[in-house]
């Protein structure tokens, strides 16, 4: 139920002034933090943290890891997100924002933000870089917030195991 008023909350935003079709995607790799940025893209839940109340009688909300082809990073999920969408749900955000929150980077839908999920299981992901983890500068000339170390495997990321397995080194807000 939870999930079906979150996506027709996208729904009936996608078919206001936009003749039914969705926001072109962008890719996680090429997030930037902005307070008043649009984020439209799809991505896949892989993990997702404890829901906790930010105060008491406040709102749920939780940290999920997720990923695209391009990137992984952290996404916040608010009230009834919490338990609408769930580790292996594709999403798609629409009017979302990338931005700090407690000194953190996340994704998130914000108050004009919508999430759908629009399918489960099958997405090729890859989990570095997450950025999240990345420390961003404000380029002086063009104002535009830069990732530092992009080129770097960030902490956190996709590791091989002394046995050759490859594993996940679980994220921490």
């Amino acid at each position: 139920m939870q999930q079906q008023a979150a996506s027709s909350a996208t729904q009936q935003q996608q078919q206001g002034g936009q003749g039914g079709s969705p926001p072109p995607l962008m890719k996680l790799l090429e997030l930037r933090p902005s307070a008043n940025s649009t984020v439209n893209t799809k991505f896949i839940i892989l993990e997702k943290g404890q829901p906790s109340r930010v105060s008491e009688g406040g709102p749920m909300v939780c940290v999920a890891l997720v990923a695209d082809h391009s990137a992984a990073a952290h996404l916040q999920l608010w009230g009834n997100e919490c338990e609408a969408f769930q580790p292996s749900d594709i999403i798609r955000l629409t009017n979302g924002l990338f931005s700090y929150h407690k000194s953190n980077m996340v994704l998130r839908a914000g108050k004009k933000g919508s999430m759908e999920k629009i399918g489960d299981f099958s997405m090729v992901f890859v989990e570095s870089p997450n950025m999240s983890r990345l420390q961003w500068v404000q380029d002086p000339n063009s104002k535009i917030w830069m990732p530092i170390g992009l080129g770097q495997q960030p902490s956190g990321a996709l590791l091989r195991s002394p046995t050759g397995g490859m594993y996940h080194e679980r994220f921490v807000m």
